[in-house]
């Protein structure tokens, strides 16, 4: 291959080894350090100087300004080799955990769904007896049961994020034995796309191997020739705005959001005493991942512990 071939190959592969979503927010944050050099008449060249004075001119504002650093980092790295050891600077770290400290806002996560909400998503769908609300409780129950994030099931409202190697296909979905399965290709702790297969048991609420099956009947009725599993009446993908327009109808915002089904599906297992091991497999969790998540989900920890409170007064 030729040189400027491999070096234009080199380039591409630079280019993807980040995703679309996680560019777009760097790119946010190397903006807001440009803008700042570029206000207050100082070159770009990231010195522990000015990165501190960044940090203390963000937290005036908000408390993104380390996060910011980062996307300026990725962005700026290559023409400031010395970057990351400004950043380290004692003056550039104190200044950063003081305005950790200024900008402290609590950390508020939305509660759990639980199985009742799934019954009240489910007597719409029959009540209205439509395609799109069988497609919604159908996405809920796989989100809830499967430990999903809502996002692997739901496109973004953005079409620059939206990346077809990561959708579900109607070719992965698979029933034997009283169970369903798909391939999910991607997910936050799969970078490289080996993909996982889900997979679900009958359920008494809301089961997601009876609604897989009826929601994939109707839809290939619809829409057989096209690949991908959850589509729309239309054929169009669901989106942000479609599931929260419908999803908003029956809970509360201000309590719950797209999060509540991974969180609601983890309780719920760890509800019936699932090992902890078990449910990080189900929510397809690294190790490290998991611990943040009990620590920052009160209501899973509650159930875990629960759970083990009642294993050790009834051993088996």
């Amino acid at each position: 291959m030729p040189l400027p071939a491999l070096q234009e190959r080199l380039h591409f592969l630079l280019a993807n080894a980040i995703e679309k979503s996680t560019k777009l927010g760097y790119s946010t944050g190397a903006r807001s350090y440009i803008n700042f050099c570029a206000a207050h008449n100082l070159p770009i060249d990231p010195t522990p100087s000015t990165l501190a004075l960044y940090i203390a001119y963000t937290s005036l504002h908000h408390g993104s300004g380390p996060k910011y650093l980062t996307g300026a980092r990725h962005f700026l790295k290559s023409s400031f080799p010395d970057f990351d050891t400004n950043r380290a600077h004692p003056s550039v770290q104190a200044a950063i955990r003081g305005s950790k400290k200024v900008r402290a806002d609590p950390v508020t996560r939305k509660l759990p769904l639980r199985t009742s909400h799934l019954s009240t998503f489910l007597d719409t769908a029959r009540a209205t007896g439509s395609y799109d609300d069988l497609l919604f409780i159908t996405i809920v129950s796989c989100c809830f049961y499967g430990c999903h994030r809502s996002g692997e099931l739901v496109q973004s409202n953005d079409k620059r994020l939206r990346d077809p190697r990561k959708t579900i296909r109607r070719s992965s979905l698979i029933f034997s034995d009283g169970r369903a399965q798909y391939r999910l290709p991607y997910h936050k702790a799969d970078p490289f796309y080996r993909g996982s297969d889900v997979a679900f048991i009958k359920q008494e609420i809301a089961d997601p191997v009876a609604l897989l099956k009826e929601y994939s009947a109707r839809r290939d009725a619809l829409h057989d020739a096209l690949p991908y599993l959850f589509l729309r009446e239309d054929g169009s993908p669901p989106d942000r705005t479609w599931f929260d327009l419908k999803f908003f109808a029956v809970v509360d915002r201000r309590y719950y959001g797209g999060h509540s089904l991974r969180a609601g599906g983890a309780t719920f297992f760890a509800g019936l005493g699932l090992p902890e091991d078990i449910i990080m497999a189900l929510g397809r969790w690294s190790s490290q991942a998991w611990r943040i998540y009990v620590r920052e989900n009160p209501a899973v920890r509650a159930e875990l512990i629960l759970a083990s409170m009642a294993s050790q007064h009834h051993p088996t």
